[in-house]
C-alpha cells in the first residue's frame, strides 16, 4: 500500500506542476523511435509517459512511440534522431559510440553496485556532462536515463550449474561485438564468440555456443529459455537507456509544453526503474517454471566474479576508451 501511495505522489505532483493555459500552444506531435518491443521495461514507461503528456498538454503535445524497430533500429534510430527524420529516439548507451564515447564507462563490469544506482549517477555532474555534450556536438537533448531488460544481466549457459569463474573456463559464450565485454569473458576464462542477438536461439540450439550473457525480459522475450538451462546470477553488467530529442523538435514546443514535457520525462524515469523490477521477477520464474534453474552465487564466489571482472578496469583496452577519472566519479557518485 505504501508503494502504490509513492507511485501516486509521483504521478500527482508533475500533473499539479503542469496546470497552465495550453489554449495558445501549438500543436505537436513528436515521433519516437524504439527498437524495444511494446512489453519491455522501458518501452512501458513510454507509454505511460505519453499518456501523461497528452493530458498535461491538453493534447496539444503528442508522443508517438514506434517499438520493435518498426522505423528504425537503435543504431540507426539515434541518428536519425539527430538528422531529424524522427524526433526522439531511445537507446542503449553501448549502441551509442557511433555518436559518442561518453557512455563507454556504463559497459564495465562491477561498476554499477545496485542496479538503482544509475539514478545516482545519470542525475549526477557526470550525467550532466554527457547532457551538455550531446547538446553541443550532436543537437540531442538527453531527457532521460532509464535501465532496460530487468535488471542486471545473467550468465545463462547448457553445460552445466556455474558457481565460479573457474566454472566457465573454456564456455564458448556468446557475446556482441563490443571489445570491452570480449575482455571481461576472457578474463574469466571463456571463449567469447560474437554472435548477432537474432542467430543466438539457433546457434544456443546447434550447439555453436553454450552460453549467453543477457537481461533475463530478454531472455524470455526471445524464447532463450527454451534452449538454456542453468542461469548464474553474477550482477557484473547493468544495461541502461538514453532517450533523446532532437534540439529543432524540443523547440517547436512552448514554454509551458516543454515543462510538462520534462515531468513526463521524469514520470518515464520513474516507471522504468518499476517495470524493470517487476520484469525480471517475472522473467526468473517464467525461467524456473519452464525447469530451469538458477544459481545465486554466495558473497565468496562472488568476490571471485568482482575480483577478476574490475581487473579489467585497467587494461589497455579500457584505458584507451575510458578514462580513470570518468571511472572515479561513477564509483563516488554511487556512495
Amino acid at each position: 500500500m505504501f508503494k502504490k501511495l509513492i507511485i501516486a505522489a509521483a504521478v500527482a505532483a508533475p500533473l499539479a506542476a503542469s496546470a497552465q493555459d495550453f489554449s495558445n500552444s501549438p500543436s505537436v506531435t513528436l515521433r519516437l523511435s524504439s527498437a524495444s518491443p511494446a512489453g519491455m521495461d522501458d518501452s512501458k514507461a513510454l507509454v505511460d509517459a505519453a499518456a501523461f503528456l497528452s493530458e498535461a498538454t491538453e493534447g496539444t503535445v503528442e508522443l508517438k512511440p514506434f517499438f520493435a524497430s518498426a522505423l528504425f533500429d537503435e543504431i540507426a534510430g539515434m541518428g536519425a534522431a539527430q538528422s531529424g527524420l524522427v524526433d526522439m529516439a531511445i537507446a542503449c548507451t553501448c549502441n551509442m559510440t557511433k555518436q559518442t564515447d561518453s557512455m563507454l564507462f556504463s559497459d564495465l563490469p562491477y561498476l554499477w553496485s545496485e542496479m538503482d544506482n544509475g539514478r545516482d549517477v545519470w542525475n549526477s555532474k557526470i550525467g550532466e556532462d554527457i547532457a551538455d555534450d550531446m547538446l553541443d556536438t550532436l543537437g540531442l537533448r538527453a531527457m532521460a536515463f532509464a535501465p532496460s531488460g530487468g535488471g542486471y544481466r545473467i550468465l545463462w549457459n547448457n553445460r552445466g550449474e556455474i558457481r565460479t569463474p573457474a566454472d566457465a573456463d573454456g564456455l564458448k559464450l556468446r557475446t556482441t561485438a563490443t571489445p570491452l565485454e570480449q575482455e571481461f569473458w576472457r578474463q574469466m576464462g571463456a571463449i567469447p564468440t560474437p554472435v548477432d542477438i537474432g542467430e543466438t536461439y539457433s546457434a544456443l540450439q546447434q550447439d555453436l555456443v553454450e552460453g549467453e550473457h543477457l537481461q533475463p525480459a530478454w531472455l524470455t522475450l526471445l524464447k532463450h529459455d527454451e534452449v538454456v538451462k542453468y542461469g548464474t546470477e553474477i550482477n557484473a553488467l547493468a544495461v541502461y537507456r538514453v532517450l533523446v530529442i532532437n534540439e529543432n523538435s524540443y523547440n517547436k514546443m512552448d514554454e509551458a509544453q516543454k515543462s510538462a514535457f520534462g515531468e513526463a520525462m521524469k514520470l518515464f524515469e520513474e516507471r522504468a526503474y518499476q517495470y524493470n523490477r517487476e520484469l525480471r521477477r517475472e522473467s526468473l520464474d517464467q525461467f524456473r517454471a519452464n525447469g530451469g534453474e538458477i544459481y545465486t552465487p554466495n558473497e565468496a564466489e562472488l568476490e571471485e566474479w568482482r575480483e577478476l571482472g574490475r581487473q579489467i578496469w585497467t587494461s589497455d583496452v579500457v584505458t584507451e576508451n575510458v578514462p580513470q577519472e570518468v571511472i572515479q566519479q561513477v564509483l563516488d557518485a554511487q556512495k
